[in-house]
């Protein structure tokens, strides 16, 4: 009887131990396949992340090339107020020195 009662603790304690390291087995896989998952994770953060550093550069390139234009529209615009000024100034220097010259 004391036989058997070791016999099947014995018993037991294999089954346990067999069922630890099973245990231990499935965590090591699934910690395996986390981290597998969490680097595909980090890959496609990282690709994404990458396509909209690239959207957002390209928008502001597109904004900042519409603001030249329009700086550029304006400066000719002022350009041209500046050269009419000058040549209505110049038509009237030009009367006046030929006044003052005639007298």
């Amino acid at each position: 009887m004391v036989e058997e009662a070791i016999k099947k603790i014995k018993e037991k304690e294999a089954a346990c131990a067999k069922a630890l390291e099973e245990a231990k087995e499935k965590s090591i896989k699934r910690i395996k396949e986390a981290q597998e998952k969490a680097g595909e994770l980090l890959k496609e953060t990282e690709v994404k992340a990458r396509e909209e550093g690239d959207r957002l550069v390209k928008k502001e390139g597109e904004t900042a090339n519409k603001e030249a234009q329009e700086i550029k529209k304006k400066s000719l615009k002022e350009r041209e107020k500046i050269k009419k000024a000058a040549r209505k100034r110049m038509k009237k220097a030009a009367s006046f020195i030929a006044r003052e010259i005639v007298k």
